[in-house]
Parts: structure tokens; C-alpha cells; sequence
């Protein structure tokens, strides 16, 4: 039977280099075309897993794990897959671009250093994109990043992942820097991409509201350990682990009492 998980990586530590262990001897596997959701309180090690799984975690601190594995490959390099085959949506959107160029610009040589197609094609491609994200392309396309709000910057990185096509996104707190209209938008554009197009998600969120709506497979984590791992049917049905229930449940008593994310 083929493997149904697309990417995973097995055994993960994390270290500062004073000895503090961050991440303790996590396993993680994204099911394959599904919506796969990373939940855990603020400090927890949502981040950093997500930053291991493409050999981004700062130089500051200590990795180790026994494998990682791509479609049932291992894989000793991550960073020739970034782009095409797996796409990378980080919180530091104000470092994506420069200041120096229109993003219109910056936007299209993106695309043809992946795709080595003329401009017309990629713009076709860039257009859409933003599109998706609910942006107006000929207007973005002529600004500088400094001109844009934080909220419309986060939402020119997310095309800028989407417009590759990659098999897989790993999306982290891909909705904390959108208003709530553009965040629920862009989770139902999640969803589409695992439901149509076959696409594995894997979402960082602390965003509990989303996860139950839009999620197919969630894992909790908790002081750096990987605690809980079921079907979102489970966490609905609350047939799951104590702290899980604890850490929905909070949620819920916060939507009660009008405070939100």
C-alpha cells in the first residue's frame, strides 16, 4: 500500500545550546491531500517544528532527528524542494521582499527562477495568485513593500507560495496578521487546495475557531512533546486526550465571553 504520508519526520530534538531541550523527541507526519493542523499554546514548539521540517531552525540551537522523509525518500537536504515541491509560509513577511524593487517585479522573477517560462506566462500565474488572496494584482503589483499594511504584505507572501503550485504547504500562523473576513477566505482557499487539488497542508495555528472547521488531521502539542494525533472527527466527537479537551474547551470559553484571537 502506498505510503499516505507525504512528508514526516521522525524522533525530533531540539536543543538550546545551554542544554535546555525545546523540542523533545517529536514525530510528526503530514497525511497526504489532507488539511494537517499543528495546535498547541504560545512557547509550545509549533514554530520551531515547522521550521525543522524545512532545515530552517536558527543556528542558535541544536537539531537532531533520526530521519525525514519526502514521499517516502530520505532527504539529507530540504532546501532544493522549497518552491516548487514544498512551499514555506512563514510569520516574518516583512522579510519575503525588498525594499528596493516593485513587487510586481520581485513577484515574477520568483516564478521564473522555478518555472523557466517567458513574463507573459508568469504574470498569468502571479495574477491569479493574488487573486486568491483576495488582492487587486494591478495594484500591488506597482507598489514597494514598505507601502503596504503588515495585513496585505502577509497576504503577497502567502501568493507568493501559492503561485508555485508545490505539492506541499506548511503554513505558520498563515491567518494572524489578516482581518477576519480575509482569514476565513483564505482557510476555505486552504481547504480547496487539499479537497480539489490534492494539495497537503500542514497549518500552525492557535486560531482554534479554524481548526474544526477547516481541518482534516490534528496534532497537539504541548511543552515540546507531541501529546494528541487523531481525525478532527475525534476532537469533535471529544474522544481525545484531557489536555486537548482542556485546550479546546478554553477556547470555547473565550468565544463565549467575546474575547478572540
Amino acid at each position: 500500500m502506498a505510503n499516505i504520508n507525504v512528508l514526516e519526520i521522525l524522533n525530533l530534538t531540539i536543543k538550546e545550546r545551554e542544554g535546555k531541550t525545546l523540542i523533545h523527541h517529536l514525530d510528526l507526519a503530514l497525511r497526504k491531500s489532507k488539511v494537517n493542523v499543528l495546535v498547541g499554546e504560545s512557547g509550545s514548539g509549533k514554530s520551531l517544528t515547522a521550521k525543522a521540517l524545512v532545515q530552517q531552525v536558527p543556528d542558535t540551537l541544536t537539531t537532531r532527528f533520526d530521519a525525514l522523509h519526502y514521499k517516502g525518500e530520505i532527504i539529507t537536504n530540504m532546501h532544493h524542494l522549497l518552491g516548487k515541491e514544498i512551499g514555506f509560509i512563514s510569520q516574518d513577511y516583512t522579510h519575503s521582499f525588498n525594499d528596493h524593487t516593485k513587487l510586481g517585479k520581485q513577484l515574477l522573477a520568483i516564478y521564473k527562477m522555478h518555472y523557466k517560462v517567458d513574463k507573459t506566462v508568469a504574470y498569468k500565474f502571479v495574477t491569479q495568485a493574488l487573486k486568491w488572496v483576495d488582492l487587486n494584482p494591478e495594484h500591488v503589483m506597482k507598489r514597494y513593500r514598505f507601502s503596504l499594511s503588515g495585513g496585505q504584505l502577509a497576504r503577497v507572501q502567502i501568493a507568493s507560495v501559492l503561485m508555485l503550485n508545490p505539492s506541499v504547504i506548511i503554513a505558520d500562523e498563515p491567518t494572524s496578521s489578516l482581518d477576519a473576513i480575509t482569514g476565513y477566505n483564505l482557510m476555505h482557499l486552504i481547504k480547496h487546495l487539499a479537497d480539489v487539488h490534492q494539495v497537503t497542508l500542514l497549518i500552525i495555528t492557535h486560531n482554534l475557531s479554524h481548526v474544526l472547521g477547516f481541518s482534516d488531521w490534528i496534532n497537539v502539542i504541548q511543552h515540546g512533546k507531541l501529546i494528541d494525533f487523531n481525525h478532527v472527527q475525534a476532537f469533535k466527537n471529544r474522544h481525545v486526550k484531557p489536555y486537548s479537551l482542556e485546550l479546546f474547551d478554553a477556547r470555547s470559553q473565550l468565544r463565549k465571553d467575546g474575547a478572540y484571537d
